[in-house]
């Protein structure tokens, strides 16, 4: 019997952040920072009405680019926010934010292409993007300039095989959020080299006091531009799956033969929950964001008192990615042993991006409440008093 896989699988690895997920539950007493699910419940407005929708038919396969009345309100939503003429051939609904990237990425690449993206990143990007048979290229930033990319750094990584430039604002892991001049270099830079832009916005709407911008809204970005984004970290539907992605037409009209193969349709009830999430009252969803502004507040001014530490506070999302000296040698062990003797759990560095920028970082995911946050950070501060006191 032949059992030779597909290298473009195999060659994968197993995901970091679940790796930690599963550890963590040989544990008692364990406060989780790990995996970027919000710890709030979907508003009850919203599964009240889509059980309704359920209840008055809305079973059954929805068309492969979307449910009518949620790509009518999303692309009144996105015409407002980006001032630019989308239509209904630009759009198309996605099952989560990851089922937009997978989609995107089959319909560009081809094998041997390489994507270019500023690291830190989000870690699955390099699966998404070799389960195309392509490659991720890491562009490593600098903590000393805010994680945002220069063009000395994007040019250093540039070879004749890059097609898609990648980016992340407000950015997973970071909480950084691009500043009008690097979104303007950026967009110099795709348009010199003639790359197409992915750009994931997923946490646009989770942002503190800088304005989020998006890179389709620079001069000739329009055409080469495709955004993700999604209602699971914004609106507290994680379970739900329902993203969506909007682009030029000669890119959108290929890419949904994508989501028809892989899934024939994202899930119609979770469809009509978006479409009231977005449609209905906002308070209990600006309430989230604020809270997460308390919260990585709170967690960068105590990461910041602790000695051999040291963090950006995020502008954006609902993560921070400190340094920290004592994980420099090895983000992974100390996770590890972090977990076994404080129950905390985090993510360790290493998947987010190459040594140079993620050496000795962690992610920390503010998805648990100030109280549990603030004794996470004690537990945290005792340990490295306690087993890193004499590295200092």
């Amino acid at each position: 019997m032949n059992k030779k896989l597909s290298s473009y699988v195999t060659s994968q690895r197993f995901s970091v952040i679940r790796d930690m997920v599963a550890r963590a539950q040989a544990y008692d007493d364990v406060i989780s920072l790990s995996i970027g699910e919000p710890d709030f419940d979907t508003p009850a407005f919203v599964c009240e009405a889509a059980m309704r929708d359920a209840l008055n038919g809305h079973t059954h396969y929805a068309p492969s680019t979307g449910d009518a009345d949620l790509r009518a309100a999303l692309l009144k939503d996105i015409c407002a926010k980006t001032g630019l003429p989308y239509k209904g051939t630009n759009l198309l609904i996605t099952s989560g934010a990851m089922h937009g990237l997978l989609a995107v990425m089959r319909t560009l690449l081809e094998s041997g292409d390489e994507v270019l993206c500023p690291a830190p990143c989000f870690s699955d990007y390099a699966g998404h993007t070799g389960l195309a048979g392509a490659k991720l290229v890491q562009v490593p930033t600098k903590f000393e300039n805010g994680f945002e990319p220069t063009r000395e750094e994007l040019e250093a990584c540039l070879t004749e095989k890059s097609r898609v430039l990648l980016i992340n604002s407000p950015c997973n892991p970071s909480g950084v959020v691009f500043r009008p001049e690097t979104l303007d270099m950026l967009a110099d830079f795709a348009k010199e080299h003639d790359l197409v832009v992915v750009s994931d916005e997923v946490y646009d709407s989770i942002a503190f006091g800088r304005d989020v911008q998006s890179i389709v809204t620079r001069p000739g970005m329009f055409e080469r531009t495709v955004v993700l984004n999604s209602f699971s970290k914004a609106f507290a539907m994680t379970g739900w799956r329902v993203g969506y992605a909007y682009g030029p037409e000669w890119l959108m009209g290929e890419m949904v033969k994508v989501l028809s193969y892989s899934v024939a349709s994202t899930s119609t009830a979770g469809q009509r929950a978006a479409f009231h999430a977005l449609t209905g009252p906002q308070d209990e969803f600006i309430a989230m964001r604020e809270a997460y502004q308390r919260r990585t507040a709170l967690v960068a001014r105590r990461l910041n008192a602790m000695p051999g530490v040291r963090c950006l506070e995020p502008a954006g999302t609902f993560y921070l990615f400190p340094h920290i000296d004592a994980a420099e040698v090895d983000s992974f062990a100390f996770a590890v042993d972090l977990l076994d003797k404080e129950q905390v759990v985090v993510v360790p560095g290493f998947p987010f991006g190459p040594d140079e920028c993620v050496k000795g970082c962690i992610r920390i995911a503010c998805t648990v409440d100030e109280e549990k946050l603030n004794e996470a950070m004690d537990r945290l501060e005792r340990y490295l008093n306690t087993y890193h006191a004499g590295s200092r």
